[in-house]
């Protein structure tokens, strides 16, 4: 049967050709990414031969298995690995914050920036404006942090906050993040946007101060830069969360390696001496009193080296994990991550059950945090000055409709057109408007 004439047949063959040629790229890239974690791998395991440290990884071995998890995670969800670092070190293995601080920058980033090669090898989409706007102001808030924040006078740079607050602040900060999360998920209908291009002025304020404020965050437990960025670029700006992770990832790996950097390397954290199982030398510090510093606890050095080979693989495998999975379901697991977070501070944090001011400060800062971040929520549109454009097209990546919803329309669609009489016209069909 030949085609009415001026329509086309499409090429069958070249839509074929062209979908195998995209499935061939897409392989490639995956392997160049697989080929930056076993580089990595393979220098680890050359740089623990030759400083015969194997010893030592194995002492720290626990490190290993919490961040099999915490890699994941940082790839996946808007948390850096040390959202899992950080509680585990800190409230289950009796970790000094300060310790758990510069090794969750340190490991991320090992962990993130695996993840951030596998996402610019495959080409997930990022908001470049946005990153670039916060990147220096997140580097800029880690050092005002560390200089503002911390005891420099003592190995690791200890917080001047104590440590109880400390780690009811990291808790605060990932419950008001999954709070927001959740929120936009219980949305049946949303809009949301796929950049945040053009930004205004009052936009590009946002953008500045809460990377300002992650970057002080992440001086102090290792992890805040890319939770608030987060919270700036999806609750007050709109962006799509699928865009918005992969983009929370590159902001926290500059953070995570300009911390390693300067805390690590230049200042000497990671070059940690260890003899009789106590920590003798950090940097260039002697440790006047040794058996204040167990090696269990203080042995950065070591605790990095048993993570490393494990982050390199867990960050990517997460990134794929969170682009494959929607938007709502990301919500949920983000979600119950901070339940756990929020429960094992109750439970482990021991001031918590004996101090008012620490409970206070706990109770008022998530009023202040959910009261906030829900009113964000609520007028967004006239805080941070986000207009809708109506000479724009309505597309699929524009609205972010959630299954229940679809679910119900689908339902009423179908008890209608059981309900309307037979259309003379179709003998026994249903009319349409």
């Amino acid at each position: 049967m030949s085609e009415p004439p001026g329509r086309s047949v499409p090429n069958l063959d070249f839509l074929t050709a062209a979908a195998a040629a995209r499935d061939k790229a897409d392989r490639r890239r995956a392997r160049l990414a697989i080929g930056f974690s076993i580089l990595v791998t393979v220098a680890w395991f050359v740089g623990v031969l030759l400083t015969d440290n194997f010893g030592r990884v194995w002492d720290n071995i626990v490190a290993t298995p919490t961040m099999m998890f915490g890699s994941f995670v940082a790839g996946s969800t808007p948390q850096g690995g040390g959202a899992v670092a950080f509680p585990v070190f800190t409230k289950g293995l009796g970790v000094p914050s300060e310790v758990a601080r510069t090794f969750s920058l340190a490991i991320q980033s090992v962990g993130m920036t695996a993840a951030m090669v596998a996402i610019l090898l495959r080409r997930r989409t990022i908001d470049v404006p946005a990153v670039l706007w916060s990147l220096p102001m997140g580097i800029i808030g880690l050092f005002l942090g560390l200089f503002l924040l911390s005891d420099r006078s003592k190995p690791f740079w200890p917080s001047i906050l104590p440590g109880a607050y400390v780690k009811v602040l990291f808790t605060l900060l990932v419950l008001a993040m999954a709070f927001v999360v959740f929120l936009g998920s219980r949305v049946p209908v949303r809009e949301v946007r796929t950049s945040v291009s053009p930004l205004g002025g009052r936009q590009i304020a946002f953008l500045m101060v809460g990377a300002l404020l992650g970057g002080m965050a992440s001086s102090q437990v290792g992890s805040g830069s890319d939770v608030l960025f987060y919270l700036v670029v999806v609750v007050m700006l709109g962006l799509e969360p699928r865009i918005g992770v992969p983009s929370s990832v590159l902001v926290m790996t500059a953070v995570s390696l300009t911390g390693f950097v300067y805390l690590g390397l230049i200042q000497g954290h990671l070059d940690v001496a260890v003899a009789g199982g106590e920590v003798t030398r950090v940097g260039a510090t002697i440790i006047a009193d040794p058996s204040q510093y167990p090696a269990d606890r203080f042995d950065l050095l070591g605790l990095w080296l048993a993570a490393v080979p494990v982050v390199c693989w867990g960050a990517p495998l997460g990134s794929a994990f969170a682009a494959r999975i929607t938007s709502r379901q990301l919500a949920m697991f983000v979600a119950a991550l901070a339940a756990a977070e929020g429960v094992t501070t109750i439970v482990f944090v021991r001031e918590l059950h004996s101090d008012p001011g620490l409970i206070a400060f706990g109770i008022v800062g998530a009023a202040v945090l959910v009261g906030g971040l829900w009113l964000c929520v609520r007028y967004r549109h006239r805080v941070a000055e986000v207009r809708f454009d109506p000479s724009s097209s309505i597309t699929r990546e524009s609205v972010d409709v959630g299954g229940d919803y679809v679910r119900d329309a689908e339902s009423r669609r179908g008890a209608a057109g059981a309900d309307d009489p037979p259309s003379p016209d179709t003998g026994g069909g249903t009319e349409r408007p």
